[in-house]
């Protein structure tokens, strides 16, 4: 009777995990199909775009940085799921994107947190930003340099 009562709340907790993410991803979905349209993102490519020319990455790569830099990890992957099912994004690019995310994610969020316990928020900051562009760019130059094939 245990392992029934054990699989019923697996199964409801992952039901309720899904409906939290559901609730959190469709409407940012949505925002993004508004923000196409507008042309918001466009306009936010602009601003950015010698930053992307310099990490040798397309424009297309803008919007899903933004979101990653500045909502985390998790935006960020379903903008970049999103924009390589659409083909906006080759392997070369979702990788580099990967790396510069890795390091510099959710810089709003952890800034504030961090700076509670006594950090100082603008050598955070500023540290975070400048060890994600130096190392994406030699990342970008490294695969440039040796041909490498993404599989």
């Amino acid at each position: 009777m245990e392992i029934i009562a054990l699989l019923f709340n697996t199964v409801i907790e992952t039901l309720v995990s899904i409906a939290r993410l559901a609730l959190i991803l469709v409407p940012i979905l949505v925002m993004i199909e508004i923000a196409r349209h507008y042309q918001v993102i466009e306009k936010m490519t602009d601003k950015i775009k010698g930053a992307l020319r310099f990490l040798t990455l397309p424009k297309e790569a803008a919007f899903p940085m933004l979101a990653g830099i500045f909502f985390g990890i998790v935006l960020g992957a379903a903008l970049i799921i999103e924009y390589s099912r659409e083909g906006y994004l080759n392997k070369r690019d979702l990788l580099l994107i990967g790396i510069f995310l890795s390091i510099c994610h959710s810089v709003v969020e952890d800034t504030f947190i961090f700076a509670v316990f006594g950090a100082n928020p603008v050598v955070l900051l500023t540290t975070r930003i400048i060890l994600a562009v130096l190392i994406t760019r030699a990342a970008a130059y490294w695969l440039d340099r040796s041909g490498a094939k993404l599989a």
